[in-house]
């Protein structure tokens, strides 16, 4: 295990190493053309306005469409390669964990609103399973990083991850690429764009990947699992019908029918004691073997069908209308739906401990933002309403033989779970920056949002029994004997049952709530090429109910609205022929009420999920970025993050504080988990002639590097994640005259060991490995 400042100066020495690559984040050398010195300008929108990147006064990453293909992301999932200080966990039941700077949110729900949302051009991915197609023909992706409520609203307290779709050009442009590596994998991806009019302008994008099965059963060795099928496309279209109107019309659309990845079991740990009833669950259990230090071993049920059934559709629609000279009214219009269903074997073994066969969920989401913005005098402002409609539906139909699946003499299985909401938020917004002097700016921005949420779940009987009786039965006799009154469930009932007078039913609730997101600022320009800037934050993250096997109605408390204050103080600087540049952030954030699922100790049943709020925690650390061009064609880049979290108070009761087998604790003092202290991101690229004419090389690597972290509270080293080195390399060849190019590549090339989720959640403790060693070539054209 490397401590902190041995990973530091182990990453740093391999970095000087490594044979010269590029910088994937901080530029881009086409779009946003040139400075008065000559200088690349790099133009964002994170404040919801055009402004270049230098005189930016927050910490944000922005990468271009071409460094993210060449680093290899396809998926929001793989910005931890490029981004620093982000990260990414898979939940145990495959949904994806999006975090910045340790500021995330961990829960089993594909319907759980995020701590850091993704967009596409300003229109929200507002869940995190809508983000698997948002990396295709991109201009760039700008990375947020700290609350970003006041603009972007909640469910932001990490940050905002904005994907720039490339637009529409005035002249004919097409082009693609196409790969094959291991694993038998194939990805193809081209474009097609140009003028329809003298007005009107399309780009058409599409994808599709495939892919074998790249893991191997550790009891049926010729049984594979994790075949990819992926198809992905986008149409946008430009319309300028006069010179003061342009309207941005957006379709997209994926659908993903890949494989689950099954878990590595590790051990059998038991829920609750092993009784006579269950005692053919434990020797089944003991006999699974555990997988080794091999990404490519786990193990499944045989014959269970692992493929999803995931599509998303997506329409937007903006509308630019100058008012005057100074005064532009903006209007974004979205529609999305999402229709999944993801089943996932979740314990690692070939025996049926815990299957979810089924996990169907929709999520339809509508949104409308209308805003004005203009400047009078020194002073930019903006002002503007958003109002967001949400249908939320998930459930599963999970197969399970655990030791807690008993209820007197009875065991049962399969169980069925429900959760059902509508989300209705509404707020206003502004902003002023005022302009002191040419140099110095004070930024104020704030805003105001409403949401009301109603709820309705319960787990449910899902038919006749698979071992024993069904769940209907075993909780009729449950309810019988807790409330004294005969209790019979129909077939397919809820068989949740009332914290007070244990009737079964379905439990329904609200949550009504409202807060208010600010931010001030200043910013002063040492010069052309340098700047300082100080920010404090106020943001929120929404309230909200989980997927969870609540026996009692009470596990479906929801966890309230947490907050962050953040404090952030930072710098800019690059020489005027770009040479070197270099960025700088320190933050420190007051963290309150933050979310997450915890653990609640029933007495029939042992540890079973519950949401909780944790009431105080703080995260504090630093980021720094340099890029070296010390002769031409030869970059080098590095970015180091160092983040400390620590939790001051323990959940109130009756959430208690207890570790992942149900064992009461204190978290106090504890970091948070997935938060390694340190990470690193390298890159390094040569790009040199092979003679006259627009033929070159390029050579390259990069370097991910991150230290051991928890996996969940408790402090248990079985939940430790490790820490890892990923190394990158690349070597390719480019005709730009002729607009072709080749490149071969390898990811992970060492074949290094890690996973990035440890979990238990019934009679396993089992671990989700990340994807050994890949290499491959890509093929591309561009006219």
């Amino acid at each position: 295990m490397l401590g902190g400042k041995t990973l530091l100066l182990s990453s740093a020495a391999m970095c000087a190493a490594l044979v010269p690559v590029s910088a994937l984040a901080q530029e881009t050398d086409d779009e946003n053309g040139a400075d008065e010195n000559g200088g690349t300008v790099i133009i964002v929108t994170a404040q919801k306005r055009a402004e270049n990147l230098a005189e930016v006064p927050m910490s944000i990453t922005a990468i271009t469409g071409e460094a993210l293909v060449t680093a290899g992301v396809s998926e929001a999932a793989d910005l931890v390669k490029v981004v620093p200080g982000f990260n990414y966990q898979q939940g145990a039941f495959g949904t994806p964990i999006l975090s910045i700077r340790g500021i995330g949110y961990a829960d089993n729900s594909a319907s759980a609103g995020p701590a850091v949302t993704a967009y596409v051009d300003q229109v929200a991915l507002p869940y995190s399973s809508m983000t698997r197609g948002a990396v295709l023909d991109l201009e760039r992706v700008e990375v947020l990083k700290g609350p970003q409520g006041t603009l972007f609203g909640m469910n932001s307290t990490g940050g905002a991850i904005n994907f720039i779709a490339a637009r529409p050009t005035d002249q004919l442009e097409f082009g693609g690429t196409a790969t094959y590596g291991r694993f038998n994998e194939f990805n193809l991806e081209g474009f097609v764009s140009g003028p329809l009019g003298d007005t009107l302008a399309a780009r058409v994008a599409v994808q599709y990947e495939t892919r074998d099965g790249w893991q191997y059963s550790t009891t049926r060795p010729d049984d594979r699992l994790g075949k990819k099928d992926f198809l992905n496309g986008r149409l946008l279209v430009d319309w300028e019908p006069t010179d003061t109107l342009s309207l941005q019309f957006g379709a997209s659309a994926w659908r993903d029918r890949s494989e689950s990845q099954a878990a590595q079991f590790i051990q059998f740990t038991p829920a609750v004691p092993v009784t006579p009833l269950t005692q053919y669950i434990a020797d089944a259990m003991q006999a699974s073997p555990p997988a080794g230090d091999n990404p490519r071993e786990a193990d499944w049920d045989a014959g269970a069908d692992l493929r999803r059934d995931d599509e998303f559709y997506q329409l937007s629609l903006r509308a630019d209308l100058d008012l005057s000279d100074d005064i532009l009214l903006t209007s974004i219009t979205a529609w999305s739906e999402f229709d999944g269903n993801q089943p996932i074997d979740i314990d690692g073994t070939a025996f049926n401990n815990f299957l979810v066969a089924e996990h169907p969920t929709r999520i339809e989401t509508f949104s409308q933002e209308l805003r004005l913005s203009g400047s009078v005098g020194n002073v930019d402002w903006m002002i503007g309403g958003n109002y967001q409609d949400e249908d939320l539906r998930e459930s599963t139909y999970t197969i399970a033989q655990g030791t807690n699946g008993t209820i007197g003499p009875f065991i049962f299985s399969p169980l069925g779970q429900l959760a059902v909401q509508n989300v209705e938020t509404a707020s206003v917004f502004g902003s002023l920056d005022f302009h002191l002097t040419e140099d110095l700016t004070l930024q104020g921005s704030i805003r105001y949002a409403s949401q009301k949420r109603d709820f309705a779940g319960c787990i449910s009987d899902a038919g006749a029994g698979v071992v024993g009786v069904s769940a209907g039965d075993a909780f009729s006799f449950l309810a019988t004997i807790l409330s004294g009154t005969p209790t019979t469930i129909p077939p397919g009932g809820c068989v949740t049952l009332d914290a007070a007078t244990f009737a079964p039913g379905l439990a329904t609730s609200s949550l009504d709530e409202d807060n208010i997101s600010w931010r001030v600022g200043i910013d002063y320009k040492l010069s052309p090429d340098a700047l300082i800037y100080a920010n404090v934050t106020r943001g929120y993250k929404a309230g909200s109910y989980g997927l969870v096997p609540a026996i009692l109605s009470s596990q479906f408390t929801p966890v309230t609205q947490e907050s962050v204050l953040a404090y952030e103080v930072g710098s800019r600087f690059s020489t005027l022929d770009e040479t070197f540049s270099f960025e700088f952030a320190a933050f420190y954030n007051d963290y309150r009420d933050k979310q997450l699922q915890g653990i609640v100790l029933t007495p029939v049943f042992g540890p079973l999920p519950q949401l909780v709020n944790i009431p105080e925690s703080e995260v504090y650390g630093f980021e720094a970025t340099g890029v070296l061009r010390p002769i031409r064609g030869l970059r080098f880049s590095l970015g180091i993050t160092h983040v400390k979290t620590k939790v001051q108070q323990d959940p109130q009761a009756p959430a208690e504080p207890r570790d992942p087998f149900g064992a009461l604790t204190s978290y106090v003092g504890e970091s948070f988990p997935n938060t390694p202290p340190w990470q690193v991101n390298a890159d390094a690229e040569y790009r040199f002639s092979l003679g006259d004419g627009g033929l070159g090389a390029v050579l390259g690597a990069s370097l991910t590097v991150r230290d051991s972290s928890p996996a969940a509270f408790g402090e248990n080293p079985i939940f430790e994640l490790p820490s890892v080195a990923l190394l990158d390399l690349r070597f390719g060849i480019e005709d730009e005259d002729a607009g072709w190019s080749a490149q071969i590549w390898g990811r992970n090339v060492t074949n290094a060991f890690y996973y990035n989720n440890v979990t238990h959640l019934t009679d396993y403790v089992s671990r989700i490995a990340g994807m050994p060693a890949t290499y491959g070539v890509t093929l591309g054209y561009r006219y």
